[in-house]
């Protein structure tokens, strides 16, 4: 399997990126399914601005193997239920090994019903669903 990862930039500002996979056959991606689980590490930074919370969820993957098809998913912190709607920088993305990057997530304050939001993060071949191990609220 081959990835192929194509950045768009005009200077140093990023216009654009995608992440293409490709199959030692044309078509056959089966090895996908044999990739070994990632371990990602991540923290949360969440801060109040009037009536809204955005969290910046710093991830960075510690493995030898791609992260694939990440996304996060903002969440109650006491019940665990799911906030929506949740406006997300990106989502469903991939890292490279070492890579490091931040999705920033904007929620209403009156959608978390008087609990403090927490991230959630879920990928293809992610190690096990986390919560927010280490979060920051403002």
């Amino acid at each position: 399997m081959h990835f192929v990862r194509l950045k768009l930039t005009r200077g140093t500002q990023l216009i654009s990126e995608n992440l293409y996979w490709r199959g030692l056959e044309e078509g056959n991606y089966r090895t996908l399914r044999e990739l070994p689980k990632a371990t990602i590490e991540f923290s949360v930074r969440a801060e109040r601005q009037g009536d809204r919370w955005i969290l910046a969820t710093e991830m960075v993957n510690l493995s030898n193997t791609p992260a694939l098809m990440l996304r996060v998913k903002a969440m109650r912190a006491k019940s665990g239920d799911r906030i929506l709607p949740a406006v997300h920088s990106d989502n469903y993305i991939a890292l490279m090994p070492g890579e490091r990057r931040t999705i920033t997530t904007e929620i209403k304050h009156s959608d978390t019903r008087g609990e403090n939001p927490a991230i959630q993060i879920e990928g293809f071949n992610v190690a096990a669903t986390a919560k927010n191990p280490r979060q920051q609220t403002e």
